[in-house]
Protein backbone atom coordinates (compact mmCIF):
# COMPACT_ATOMS: atom_id res chain seq x y z
CA UNK A 1 0.00 0.00 0.00
CA UNK A 2 1.45 3.52 -1.21
CA UNK A 3 1.23 6.53 1.09
CA UNK A 4 2.07 9.72 -0.21
CA UNK A 5 2.75 12.96 1.27
CA UNK A 6 1.20 15.93 -0.61
CA UNK A 7 3.10 18.86 0.41
CA UNK A 8 2.65 22.33 -0.03
CA UNK A 9 5.73 24.64 -0.86
CA UNK A 10 5.78 27.92 0.35
CA UNK A 11 5.47 28.25 4.24
CA UNK A 12 6.28 24.58 4.54
CA UNK A 13 9.53 23.89 2.42
CA UNK A 14 10.69 27.39 1.73
CA UNK A 15 10.56 30.91 3.10
CA UNK A 16 9.11 33.59 0.50
CA UNK A 17 8.72 37.38 0.25
CA UNK A 18 5.86 38.90 -1.27
CA UNK A 19 6.47 39.61 -4.89
CA UNK A 20 5.35 43.20 -4.94
CA UNK A 21 8.74 43.53 -2.62
CA UNK A 22 10.63 41.26 -4.79
CA UNK A 23 9.85 43.22 -7.71
CA UNK A 24 10.42 46.77 -6.04
CA UNK A 25 14.29 45.14 -4.82
CA UNK A 26 14.99 43.94 -8.01
CA UNK A 27 14.14 47.81 -9.55
CA UNK A 28 15.99 49.32 -6.98
CA UNK A 29 18.98 47.44 -7.61
CA UNK A 30 18.59 48.92 -11.21
CA UNK A 31 17.85 52.72 -9.88
CA UNK A 32 13.94 52.76 -10.68
CA UNK A 33 12.75 54.41 -7.26
CA UNK A 34 9.24 54.15 -7.88
CA UNK A 35 6.86 51.56 -10.09
CA UNK A 36 3.41 52.74 -11.56
CA UNK A 37 1.51 50.04 -10.31
CA UNK A 38 -1.61 51.40 -12.20
CA UNK A 39 0.57 51.17 -15.77
CA UNK A 40 0.98 47.33 -15.55
CA UNK A 41 -1.62 45.07 -16.42
CA UNK A 42 -4.25 44.62 -14.22
CA UNK A 43 -5.28 41.33 -12.60
CA UNK A 44 -7.37 39.60 -15.37
CA UNK A 45 -9.78 37.84 -12.92
CA UNK A 46 -10.13 39.68 -9.75
CA UNK A 47 -9.17 41.71 -6.62
CA UNK A 48 -6.26 39.48 -5.22
CA UNK A 49 -4.06 40.59 -2.51
CA UNK A 50 -0.63 40.28 -4.65
CA UNK A 51 -2.70 42.08 -7.19
CA UNK A 52 -2.01 41.33 -11.04
CA UNK A 53 0.66 38.34 -9.71
CA UNK A 54 -3.00 36.15 -9.65
CA UNK A 55 -2.76 36.21 -12.93
CA UNK A 56 1.03 35.21 -13.30
CA UNK A 57 -0.21 31.94 -10.82
CA UNK A 58 -2.40 30.83 -13.27
CA UNK A 59 -0.41 30.81 -16.32
CA UNK A 60 -2.42 33.68 -17.98
CA UNK A 61 0.99 35.35 -18.87
CA UNK A 62 4.82 34.22 -17.84
CA UNK A 63 7.34 35.55 -15.74
CA UNK A 64 8.72 36.08 -18.95
CA UNK A 65 6.41 38.49 -19.92
CA UNK A 66 6.49 39.89 -16.57
CA UNK A 67 10.59 41.02 -17.13
CA UNK A 68 9.09 42.28 -20.53
CA UNK A 69 6.82 44.81 -18.84
CA UNK A 70 9.19 45.82 -16.21
CA UNK A 71 12.15 46.63 -17.81
CA UNK A 72 9.78 48.70 -20.64
CA UNK A 73 8.57 50.18 -17.63
CA UNK A 74 11.57 50.97 -15.65
CA UNK A 75 13.48 51.95 -18.77
CA UNK A 76 15.84 49.44 -17.94
CA UNK A 77 18.04 48.54 -20.81
CA UNK A 78 17.58 44.28 -21.45
CA UNK A 79 21.10 44.17 -22.05
CA UNK A 80 21.39 45.47 -18.72
CA UNK A 81 19.27 42.99 -17.21
CA UNK A 82 18.59 39.55 -19.47
CA UNK A 83 16.07 37.18 -18.65
CA UNK A 84 18.46 34.96 -17.16
CA UNK A 85 19.64 37.50 -14.51
CA UNK A 86 15.62 38.51 -14.02
CA UNK A 87 14.87 34.92 -13.40
CA UNK A 88 17.82 34.71 -10.70
CA UNK A 89 16.51 38.07 -9.23
CA UNK A 90 13.11 36.81 -8.57
CA UNK A 91 14.03 33.59 -7.31
CA UNK A 92 17.03 34.44 -5.06
CA UNK A 93 14.83 35.28 -2.03
CA UNK A 94 13.16 31.48 -1.90
CA UNK A 95 14.82 29.84 1.72
CA UNK A 96 14.74 26.49 2.38
CA UNK A 97 13.54 25.58 5.88
CA UNK A 98 15.94 22.95 6.79
CA UNK A 99 13.80 21.46 9.71
CA UNK A 100 11.08 20.35 7.22
CA UNK A 101 13.96 19.60 4.51
CA UNK A 102 15.51 17.44 6.79
CA UNK A 103 12.45 15.58 8.02
CA UNK A 104 10.97 15.10 4.74
CA UNK A 105 14.51 13.64 3.41
CA UNK A 106 13.96 10.86 5.87
CA UNK A 107 10.30 10.61 5.42
CA UNK A 108 10.76 10.27 1.70
CA UNK A 109 12.72 6.65 2.37
CA UNK A 110 9.15 5.48 2.45
CA UNK A 111 7.03 7.74 1.63
CA UNK A 112 6.79 9.33 -1.79
CA UNK A 113 7.03 13.22 -1.74
CA UNK A 114 4.40 15.25 -4.20
CA UNK A 115 4.38 18.96 -4.49
CA UNK A 116 1.66 20.80 -4.96
CA UNK A 117 1.55 24.26 -4.93
CA UNK A 118 0.09 28.15 -5.98
CA UNK A 119 2.55 29.80 -7.53
CA UNK A 120 5.17 30.64 -11.17
CA UNK A 121 6.32 27.88 -12.36
CA UNK A 122 10.01 29.34 -12.23
CA UNK A 123 9.72 29.92 -8.77
CA UNK A 124 8.29 26.54 -7.61
CA UNK A 125 10.78 24.78 -10.03
CA UNK A 126 13.68 26.74 -8.76
CA UNK A 127 13.70 25.68 -5.00
CA UNK A 128 12.26 22.06 -6.59
CA UNK A 129 15.34 21.80 -7.96
CA UNK A 130 17.43 23.45 -5.16
CA UNK A 131 15.59 21.38 -2.21
CA UNK A 132 16.45 18.17 -4.35
CA UNK A 133 20.12 19.30 -5.25
CA UNK A 134 20.93 20.43 -1.53
CA UNK A 135 18.69 18.47 0.46
CA UNK A 136 18.13 14.77 -2.02
CA UNK A 137 14.77 15.73 -1.78
CA UNK A 138 13.01 13.76 -5.12
CA UNK A 139 9.36 14.95 -5.64
CA UNK A 140 7.67 12.06 -7.41
CA UNK A 141 4.96 14.72 -9.14
CA UNK A 142 5.24 19.00 -8.92
CA UNK A 143 1.98 20.57 -9.49
CA UNK A 144 2.38 23.74 -10.18
CA UNK A 145 -1.02 26.30 -10.45
CA UNK A 146 0.74 28.00 -13.11
CA UNK A 147 1.24 25.21 -15.35
CA UNK A 148 -1.76 24.00 -14.53
CA UNK A 149 -4.12 27.32 -14.99
CA UNK A 150 -5.84 26.35 -12.01
CA UNK A 151 -4.99 27.17 -8.31
CA UNK A 152 -5.74 25.04 -5.28
CA UNK A 153 -8.52 24.14 -4.42
CA UNK A 154 -9.50 23.77 -7.89
CA UNK A 155 -6.27 21.64 -8.36
CA UNK A 156 -6.43 18.81 -6.47
CA UNK A 157 -8.80 17.29 -8.88
CA UNK A 158 -5.50 16.81 -10.81
CA UNK A 159 -3.64 15.74 -7.62
CA UNK A 160 -6.98 12.55 -7.17
CA UNK A 161 -6.27 12.28 -11.25
CA UNK A 162 -2.74 11.56 -10.43
CA UNK A 163 -3.30 9.11 -7.52
CA UNK A 164 -5.52 7.02 -8.93
CA UNK A 165 -4.13 6.61 -11.62
CA UNK A 166 -1.10 5.74 -9.44
CA UNK A 167 -3.08 3.01 -7.89
CA UNK A 168 -3.13 5.61 -4.66
CA UNK A 169 -6.37 5.81 -2.32
CA UNK A 170 -6.20 9.31 -1.33
CA UNK A 171 -7.15 8.66 2.01
CA UNK A 172 -4.09 6.62 2.46
CA UNK A 173 -2.34 10.07 1.99
CA UNK A 174 -1.43 13.19 3.46
CA UNK A 175 -1.60 16.80 2.53
CA UNK A 176 0.52 19.70 4.35
CA UNK A 177 -0.39 23.33 4.00
CA UNK A 178 -0.13 26.79 6.16
CA UNK A 179 -4.00 28.11 4.95
CA UNK A 180 -6.83 26.97 6.21
CA UNK A 181 -9.07 26.84 3.44
CA UNK A 182 -6.57 24.27 1.67
CA UNK A 183 -6.81 22.21 5.01
CA UNK A 184 -10.10 22.03 5.10
CA UNK A 185 -11.03 21.71 1.14
CA UNK A 186 -8.19 18.36 1.13
CA UNK A 187 -10.38 17.21 3.68
CA UNK A 188 -13.61 17.64 2.37
CA UNK A 189 -12.18 14.89 -0.73
CA UNK A 190 -10.76 12.31 1.29
CA UNK A 191 -7.54 13.55 2.15
CA UNK A 192 -6.10 13.79 5.51
CA UNK A 193 -4.65 17.33 5.75
CA UNK A 194 -2.23 18.65 8.45
CA UNK A 195 -2.47 22.80 8.66
CA UNK A 196 1.22 23.46 9.68
CA UNK A 197 3.25 26.75 9.08
CA UNK A 198 7.15 26.55 8.92
CA UNK A 199 7.91 30.22 9.01
CA UNK A 200 6.48 30.35 12.58
CA UNK A 201 6.47 26.50 13.38
CA UNK A 202 9.37 24.19 14.55
CA UNK A 203 9.49 21.02 12.28
CA UNK A 204 8.72 18.98 15.37
CA UNK A 205 5.71 20.66 15.15
CA UNK A 206 4.77 18.79 11.85
CA UNK A 207 6.73 15.72 12.88
CA UNK A 208 4.60 14.94 15.64
CA UNK A 209 0.92 15.74 13.69
CA UNK A 210 2.24 13.12 10.60
CA UNK A 211 3.71 10.44 13.34
CA UNK A 212 0.25 10.49 14.53
CA UNK A 213 -1.20 9.54 10.77
CA UNK A 214 1.96 6.69 10.78
CA UNK A 215 3.92 8.90 8.71
CA UNK A 216 6.99 7.72 10.17
CA UNK A 217 10.57 6.01 9.64
CA UNK A 218 11.37 5.89 12.97
CA UNK A 219 10.70 2.45 14.74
Amino acid sequence: MSRYILTDMGNILTRFKLRPNVIGEILAGFGVATLNWAKLPADPVAPHEEGWYHGLDLGMFSLYDVWKQLTAHGNIPETACPFPLFVSLWCRHLEPIEGVARLYQRLQQEFPLVVISNGDSEGVRHIAFHLADVYGLRFRKVFISGEYGRKKPDLFNDVLAFLYAENVNPADCVFVDDIEAYVDAATKIGIPAIQFDGSKQDASVLKEALAKLGFSVER
